[in-house]
């Protein structure tokens, strides 16, 4: 089980199970029950664990999607895990321009509600106030 008041020691299948979903999400198997979450539960795990290498991936599966539901319902807050300026200032560190200025722009025109008070309701829509996991088992 991951803690989610410490998630780093599971990074790297946080990753994956994201990356997974992903694929998932845009082929051509569209699942049963509420699996539709899971996508959602570990974006939310990986902006806990405040890695900007995380924000490319993220930002893939909001703004460069076929998925509709993806690109309407994946909250773009869950990019800025590292931070605002940490996070826009790995992508023009690393290349990514492109993403970047869209941030800025979203940060300017979009940040609704604020990436602290999403990170809040976030976390007490998937977990009680102990910390357990509060979807259901598949």
């Amino acid at each position: 089980m991951v803690d989610v008041d410490d998630p780093r020691p599971h990074h790297a299948m946080l990753r994956e199970i994201f990356d997974l979903e992903k694929t998932w999400r845009e082929g051509p198997d569209s699942g049963e029950s509420d699996e539709y979450e899971q996508i959602y539960v570990t974006a939310f795990l990986l902006f806990l664990i405040g890695d900007p290498a995380d924000s490319r991936r993220l930002y893939a599966a909001k703004f460069r999607t076929g998925d509709m539901d993806l690109g309407t319902g994946f909250d773009a807050q869950a990019i800025f895990g590292a931070g605002r300026h940490e996070t826009l200032q790995w992508l023009l560190e690393n290349g990514y321009t492109d993403e970047r200025a869209h941030l800025s722009e979203w940060l300017l025109q979009s940040e609704d509600p604020k990436i602290e008070d999403w990170a809040r309701h976030v976390r007490d829509y998937f977990y009680s106030p102990d910390g357990v996991l509060l979807l259901d088992e598949l």
